[in-house]
């Protein structure tokens, strides 16, 4: 691990991208700022980056020969490794949102943006950009999934740094499990951690609202829901889960 800590910047990713370009960033460098101006969040939202209360941090893997057939098994194991990072600090009930939040009984605490380097059919670079709610007591504005912390769920205050350097190695320990070909394995992981999997759950799609139950994500990202009898392939955004409903809220 090489860690490097910003006092600020506009976004982890684009500065550890412009480092991976460069040559000046080694597979396993991870950067972190203790303030972003335009973190980014999934569909371009940006992600709110108070100084000292979220931990903000990109991470740079660089799988070999890895095709493009395969680069969503990396969103997986990411994703895998800040479920691990987040359960070793709370007993309660740790999900992964499909596509790339992470949640606390129901309420969103991190969110996950993969941005891959691809060179022909080969995946060149990933940087794995996670923001983390620390410590956070409240929020200044309402979110599609409801926020919560660390902080309003333990009670406890975290050191970014301190918590940067064992979110990696969560990150890195399952980053490690499918390059050593243990893929069906982080697959269980997957599974095991993928939030209403299984569950009568409510989706929104453009604008109407249906009723679903997910099965699975497959190889390329997509969620596969099942609906009165036939399985509908849902890319994200198009199909998201409805959260404001009351019967999905704490």
């Amino acid at each position: 691990m090489n860690l490097i800590l910003l006092t600020s910047v506009d976004s982890t990713n684009n500065y550890l991208q412009e480092l991976s370009e460069k040559g000046l960033a080694e597979e396993g460098t991870i950067v972190l700022s203790l303030e972003q101006s335009k973190g980014k969040g999934q569909r371009g939202s940006d992600w709110e980056s108070k100084p000292g209360f979220g931990l903000y941090v990109s991470i740079l893997l660089k799988p070999k020969d890895w095709t493009v057939e395969k680069q969503y098994i990396l969103n997986k194991a990411v994703a895998v490794g800040v479920a691990w990072y987040i359960d070793s600090k709370t007993d309660k009930d740790v999900r992964i949102k499909w596509p790339n939040d992470i949640l606390i009984a129901e309420k969103k605490v991190a969110g996950i943006l993969i941005e891959n380097v691809i060179r022909g059919e080969m995946v060149s670079s990933v940087v794995a950009g996670i923001g983390v709610n620390l410590n956070q007591n409240d929020f200044t504005r309402e979110f599609e999934t409801p926020a919560t912390s660390l902080k309003i769920i333990t009670g406890k205050n975290f050191d970014p740094e301190t918590e940067a350097v064992e979110l990696f190695r969560e990150v890195w320990k399952a980053y490690c499990q499918i390059i050593a070909g243990e893929s069906e394995t982080m697959e269980e992981h997957y599974s095991h951690y993928l939030f209403k999997r299984g569950e009568r759950a409510l989706f929104i799609k453009g604008e109407g609202l249906f009723y679903g139950v997910l099965k699975s994500v497959d190889a390329s990202g997509a969620a596969l829901i099942e609906e009165n009898g036939r399985t509908i392939r849902a890319t994200h955004p198009g199909t998201r889960f409805y959260l404001r409903d009351k019967r999905f809220r704490n």
